[in-house]
């Protein structure tokens, strides 16, 4: 099943969108290596390249640790006739059971995929097209969006367990070596984030989320003066009315690696940024903050969804 956000600008009918001057297309966690992904991803692929535009963007978990199925991801976007540009997804940067490195990944392999398929890397450097200048990167989590009335010791999410879940994974028990800060309905909550089995970075989420922040200013810093307008696009959330509300513990605690209030006071900062897309929560929600227009694509595993923008 295809979704077509509901944020949608300017879909009044075909006559409206051939009116305007470029069409951009955004779309988010596609996830082509999980199996139940496959056929609605071939589907949203087919309807996008028949709809064409002039830019299209994926905004990261297009695929997980086998790059060669990125690669296959893009391939299904051949036929499309404007550019294609990719920001990375944390998936991206999972490396398996192997030591090797995700910032390796991060830097060179993906880069090297995007580069052999005719895509252009936004984490490397930002695009130009026209008048509109595009940027983005992975972003990260800096667990300013944890949910503070969980009263969950940051130990936790740093390691990216839940406290019932320290409890039954030997490794983690130590968590819960002075539980006197540890609230017992909290043992209830049993969630770990899996990038904490899967991603190996030489520098903590909070260091790796300010990097992230900073590249990104340093790529707006880049364009700002000389672009009309900058569209920005950043895989994790960058602003907490974007988290999706939740009553479930075990959703709520992963709430915390959803994304940095760093990445959207950095947006904030530049005035030409009109939009900013994020995909990673699965959830499609919008907010308005200042001058820009914030959209989380919410594609799911079963169902994928695209935005288009018109300017």
């Amino acid at each position: 099943m295809i979704r077509t956000a509901p944020g949608t600008e300017l879909l009044a009918g075909d006559k409206a969108l051939d009116l305007a001057d470029m069409r951009i297309i955004v779309t988010s966690d596609l996830h082509y290596n999980v199996a139940r992904s496959k056929a609605p991803t071939e589907a949203l692929a087919k309807d996008i390249c028949q709809r064409g535009g002039d830019c299209l963007i994926f905004v990261g978990d297009s695929a997980s640790t086998d790059l060669a199925i990125l690669d296959q991801v893009f391939g299904l976007f051949e036929a499309f006739k404007g550019p294609r540009l990719a920001v990375a997804g944390n998936h991206e940067l999972w490396t398996g059971a192997t030591a090797a490195s995700s910032l390796d990944r991060y830097e060179k392999e993906i880069a090297e995929v995007c580069a052999n398929s005719g895509v252009h890397y936004l984490d490397d450097a930002p695009f130009r097209l026209d008048g509109v200048a595009f940027v983005g990167n992975v972003g990260w989590y800096d667990f300013s969006f944890r949910p503070a009335g969980m009263k969950i010791p940051l130990r936790f999410y740093q390691h990216k367990v839940a406290p019932g879940a320290a409890a039954i994974i030997h490794k983690h028990r130590h968590l819960l070596g002075d539980d006197s800060d540890v609230p017992p309905t909290t043992l209830q909550v049993t969630s770990r984030w899996m990038d904490g089995e899967r991603v190996r970075l030489p520098i903590g989420d909070v260091a790796f989320a300010h990097r992230s922040a900073a590249k990104l200013r340093t790529h707006l810093e880049a364009v700002h003066d000389s672009a009309d307008r900058i569209i920005a696009a950043v895989h994790h959330l960058p602003f907490a009315e974007l988290v999706p509300p939740t009553i479930i513990p075990n959703w709520a605690f992963a709430s915390g690696f959803l994304g940095s209030e760093l990445l959207g006071e950095t947006l904030l900062d530049f005035p030409k940024v009109s939009h900013v897309f994020c995909g990673h929560s699965h959830r499609a929600r919008s907010c308005r903050k200042a001058h820009l227009t914030c959209k989380s694509i919410g594609s799911t595993y079963r169902e994928k969804a695209y935005e288009v923008l018109e300017l």
